[in-house]
């Protein structure tokens, strides 16, 4: 066979396989209502998904054992990996873009603080906060490890990016992580500082109480913090960290240690 009847042959499997991969499946109703439920719950707010980017939020979840198990043709169907790559990208740019604007670090802190995105504390990070990716993303033969939810999580931002923008990501991605990047700021860090001057002062015992309200689609979080079974401290915030961060600055502020 001549060279160039080769070539031509693997630019034009190349060029159909790629076409195909990239046709979307139709996304079942079952799956659509589990996709557009988990979106709908805070701290991502994202009601009004389009039918076009409804497969783009699936894919997002799909890891790459449930398309090769044969459910779907790999030809028409992708799994999460070049999202999650994007996806990646896009939550370390937030995380030290927000950084180097909020706090006057040398590069060596600003990259060590980065450290809040490696996988096992992202997998952390969703099940603590019951983000629910971790029941929402699709695999075969094994349940979901911290590397599967995490690249899942990534995967979900990078649509995030395609679908609504950077600003929109921007705001899930720091929402998400409010509690993670205050603790790497000592006077930020108002919980810390709260529990470390309750224990100094022996004041008694410390608890939050959380309760939830407004629409399904956006809650906020409303936080109290007792200190000694004394009421001392709300704060309201999209999430329950945020809430109760500010519950416990408000505390703090009580205390004279504001």
């Amino acid at each position: 066979m001549k060279l160039s009847t080769l070539w031509t042959r693997i630019r034009t499997a190349g060029f159909y396989g790629k076409r195909l991969a990239r046709r979307p499946v139709p996304v079942a109703l079952d799956r659509e209502g589990e996709v557009r439920a988990l979106l709908a719950r805070s701290p991502f707010g994202i009601t009004d998904i389009t039918e076009t980017a409804l497969p783009l939020y699936d894919r997002a979840l799909t890891h790459r054992s449930y398309v090769n198990h044969g459910e779907y043709p790999v030809a028409t169907f992708e799994d999460n990996e070049r999202l999650e790559f994007l996806g990646n990208y896009v939550l370390d740019f937030v995380i030290a873009d927000h950084l180097y604007g909020e706090y006057d670090l040398p590069p060596g802190e600003m990259n060590r603080r980065l450290q809040v995105t490696r996988n096992t504390k992202l997998a952390e990070i969703v099940r603590r906060q019951g983000l629910g990716i971790d029941a929402a993303v699709r695999g075969h033969g094994q349940a979901p490890t911290d590397s599967i939810v995490a690249d899942a999580f990534e995967a979900l931002i990078g649509a995030i990016y395609l679908d609504r923008g950077l600003d929109v990501a921007r705001g899930v991605v720091l929402a998400i992580f409010e509690e993670e990047i205050a603790e790497c700021d000592t006077h930020r860090n108002y919980r810390g500082r709260l529990q470390e001057f309750v224990a100094r002062e022996n004041l008694g015992e410390l608890e939050y109480a959380f309760r939830q309200t407004g629409p399904g689609n956006c809650p906020v979080w409303a936080a109290r913090v007792t200190v000694g079974g004394v009421p001392s401290g709300e704060g309201r915030a999209k999430t329950k960290q945020g809430a109760a961060m500010l519950a416990a600055k408000e505390a703090l502020g009580r205390f004279g240690e504001g």
